[in-house]
């Protein structure tokens, strides 16, 4: 299977319909190159995670420009959201967590660390000059 690339960015407001849309076409791309249902619920996830925490934190829920970089390969899928945002110090993230009772699950703050342990690779780096671009991959 020849690599399918798929890029898609707008600028975004802090702002649950147009935050829907975005996705929901995101999603469709998803769809479009993934029959495993387990694979698509895992990206779908992803997708929402990352494209909210970008307005939210990237932004503090001003808004501005978000990219979806979604590349497919014959093994897996590549999936890279990016903004232009304050950016972000993986060093200060626990992305290693682990539930030690039912407390710990009515706090915020397990996307990430959730994300990282369902994918084969997982980074955060600078979006040079600013804000942040974290990437995943899924084996397929």
């Amino acid at each position: 299977m020849p690599p399918k690339k798929f890029s898609i960015s707008a600028v975004l407001e802090y702002n649950a319909e147009l935050l829907e849309a975005f996705i929901q076409m995101i999603e469709t791309v998803i769809d479009s190159i993934e029959i495993d249902e387990n694979i698509r619920f895992f990206l779908k996830i992803a997708i929402n995670e990352l494209v909210v925490n970008a307005i939210e934190h990237g932004y503090n829920k001003l808004g501005g420009p978000v990219s979806v970089y979604l590349l497919r390969l014959s093994d897996s899928i590549v999936l890279e959201v990016s903004d232009s945002g304050i950016g972000i110090h993986p060093e200060l993230l626990n992305l290693e967590k682990v539930i030690q009772g039912m407390d710990d699950l009515t706090i915020r703050g397990w996307g990430l660390s959730i994300l990282k342990k369902v994918s084969s690779s997982f980074m955060i780096r600078p979006n040079e000059p600013n804000g942040t671009i974290i990437s995943m991959t899924m084996q397929v």
